[in-house]
C-alpha cells in the first residue's frame, strides 16, 4: 500500500537551463526554471513548502539524455508530533537566500549568505515559541548556490522544564554575535559579543527572569559570527546532573 509522503527537495542532474515541472497526486504543477549549467552535474533543489502526496511525477522540457530527477521524501507519519523548534542547521555552497516556515507559516528570519568554500554550515532561527509539526527550509535564490542538507533542531527540554529562575548564561562563540533572549515568547534582553577567536563568556540576565520557556535567537548570522553553545546556570546544572546520573 502506498503511503503519503512529504517532499522537501529533489536531487537533479541536467545541463542548460531547462524548466522542471513537478506534480503531486495529479495536482497543479510546481514549475521551476533551473539555474543554467554548461555541463550536466548534480544539484539539490529545495521545493516550496508543504508538498505532500502519495504519488510524485516530474517532467523536463529538455532533450538532454543525462537529465535526471529524484525526489527526497519522508513518510507523512514522521510529522505527527508537535515540537518546539529552535533553528535549522544546514550545509550549503555558493550564494543562497534562506527562508523557513513551520506548517506553511513563514518565519521572520531570512538572509543571504555566500561562501567560496566547497561547503559551509550555518543556522537559520525560528520565531520564539515556534510550535508545529512540519519545519521547512528553502533557498529562494535562483542562482547557482544550493542547500546541500538541512536538519531542524528542537529546543532542548531543559529550557522549558516548568517555572524556573535564570540568573546568568554562558556562551561560546566567535565573531560578532547579537543575541536576543525570549522568556515565554517575550523579548527579555539583547546582548552583543565580539571576539576574533573562539571564546567563552558569561553574562547576566535582568532580575526577574522567571518563566516557563527560555530561548535565545542569534539575530545577525549573516555577518559571519557563530554560536557554538549557550547554557544558563539552570540548564547547565541540569546537564551536570544528567551526566552524574549516567555515570552511576
Amino acid at each position: 500500500m502506498e503511503v503519503k509522503k512529504y517532499y522537501p527537495a529533489v536531487q537533479l542532474q541536467y545541463s542548460g537551463s531547462p524548466t522542471l515541472s513537478l506534480r503531486f497526486d495529479g495536482g497543479s504543477p510546481v514549475v521551476i526554471t533551473l539555474p543554467a549549467q554548461v555541463h550536466a552535474r548534480h544539484r539539490r533543489l529545495t521545493l516550496p513548502t508543504m508538498q505532500f502526496g502519495v504519488f510524485s511525477q516530474y517532467q523536463y522540457n529538455t532533450t538532454d539524455p543525462a537529465a535526471l530527477c529524484q525526489f527526497e521524501s519522508l513518510a507523512a507519519t514522521a510529522f505527527q508530533e508537535q515540537q518546539l523548534f529552535h533553528y535549522f542547521e544546514f550545509g550549503y555552497r555558493g550564494a543562497v537566500t534562506l527562508e523557513c516556515d513551520i506548517d506553511g507559516v513563514g518565519q521572520s528570519q531570512s538572509y543571504s549568505l555566500s561562501t567560496t568554500k566547497l561547503t559551509d554550515t550555518h543556522r537559520l532561527y525560528f520565531n520564539p515559541l515556534a510550535y508545529g509539526f512540519v519545519p521547512h527550509i528553502h533557498n529562494s535564490n535562483s542562482g547557482d548556490g544550493e542547500i546541500l542538507w538541512a536538519r531542524p533542531m528542537s529546543l532542548p527540554p531543559r529550557f522549558f522544564r516548568g517555572v524556573r529562575t535564570h540568573a546568568e548564561f554562558q556562551i561560546t562563540y566567535v565573531g560578532t554575535v547579537d543575541i536576543d533572549w525570549y522568556l515565554d515568547g517575550v523579548l527579555k534582553h539583547s546582548y552583543e559579543f565580539t571576539s576574533t577567536e573562539v571564546k567563552t563568556e558569561k553574562a547576566y540576565f535582568p532580575s526577574g527572569t522567571v518563566g516557563h520557556v527560555l530561548q535565545y535567537r542569534h539575530t545577525n548570522p549573516e555577518e559571519g559570527g557563530r554560536v557554538y553553545s549557550i547554557e544558563t546556570d539552570i540548564t547547565l546544572a541540569d546537564l551536570e546532573q544528567q551526566s552524574m546520573t549516567e555515570q552511576r
